[in-house]
């Protein structure tokens, strides 16, 4: 593998090479089973380059078309639902609790009325899902985009909505510390409460005119099925980096959907309706790769 071959956004350069497709990869832990030992490649004059970021730099690349496939954030799925397509059986979902999409609050849930609260600006879905899920409880508050540190943000605000990582680290940290953050909220859970559907974080996307070659495809493909086949060593190396322990990591990782299965679909459907009421559901279109 050339070090050519992986980068950032900033990092690409300007014109690419023949044959070159470019595969945005979410620095987040939850998706390291969909890359288990996926390396860029040179085959038969194609060329992968990888680009890795956090979903908002993911996504607003590949509306630019300055790379050609990620895992794209459902609520930005759903708003450029007319310019992309999804592959049709990859997907981050949970069905309940998802561990690192949590809102830290200094008072109960249903006191967050008038509440200020810091929200990451990583991920436009979990922001939008946390929008939903206080109107449909009638909580009226206020949400702030702010970079990601927890204490900065309580410091400031009432809550904080962290993702990723830092959400999945300081979740298992401030629970093992009574009294530190008395409240936590997953947002997973919460949707499950309101829907019993699957919440889809996130799908494989691209744009409709620049569909993935079927070599992208099937290596993505088989760089799953040996994720998942080795999920106990993935949740090892992840632990490590993360700084949580292999059996918090591994219950984490084994909780994701990542197939994209009619629940999930039908998880997204129903946020694609809250986001935007009357949508023409399908709009929502899936390839056939």
């Amino acid at each position: 593998m050339s070090h050519a071959d992986t980068g950032t956004i900033d990092a690409l350069p300007t014109t690419r090479g023949v044959g070159e497709e470019r595969l945005g990869i979410v620095a987040y832990t939850n998706v390291a089973p969909l890359h288990w030992h996926l390396e860029p490649w040179h085959e038969h004059g194609h060329h992968a380059r990888f680009v890795y970021g956090v979903p908002s730099e993911l996504n607003a690349a590949l509306l630019a078309g300055t790379i050609d496939l990620t895992l794209m954030s459902s609520a930005e799925f759903i708003r450029h639902r007319r310019e992309l397509i999804a592959l049709p059986d990859f997907s981050i979902a949970t069905l309940g609790p998802v561990y690192s999409v949590t809102l830290f609050h200094k008072r109960p849930w249903r006191d967050l009325h008038g509440a200020s609260i810091a929200v990451s600006t990583d991920s436009a879905t979990s922001v939008a899902l946390l929008d939903v899920l206080l109107r449909q409880d009638g909580i009226d508050a206020t949400l702030h985009p702010m970079a990601p540190n927890l204490d900065a943000m309580l410091a400031e605000h009432d809550a904080a909505l962290l993702i990723g990582d830092a959400a999945l680290v300081e979740g298992v940290a401030r629970r093992a510390v009574h009294g530190v953050t008395p409240h936590l909220t997953d947002l997973g859970e919460a949707w499950y409460d309101h829907t019993r559907l699957p919440f889809t974080f996130a799908v494989w996307a691209y744009r409709a005119e620049r569909p993935p070659s079927p070599r992208m495809v099937a290596k993505l493909r088989a760089a799953r099925e040996a994720g998942l086949g080795h999920l106990a060593e993935v949740a090892a190396d992840a632990a490590q980096r993360a700084g949580v322990t292999p059996d918090v990591m591994l219950r984490y990782l084994a909780n994701f959907r990542y197939h994209l299965m009619p629940p999930d679909r039908d998880g997204l459907a129903t946020f694609a309706q809250h986001l935007e009421p009357g949508i023409d559901l399908t709009e929502l279109r899936y390839g056939d790769a």
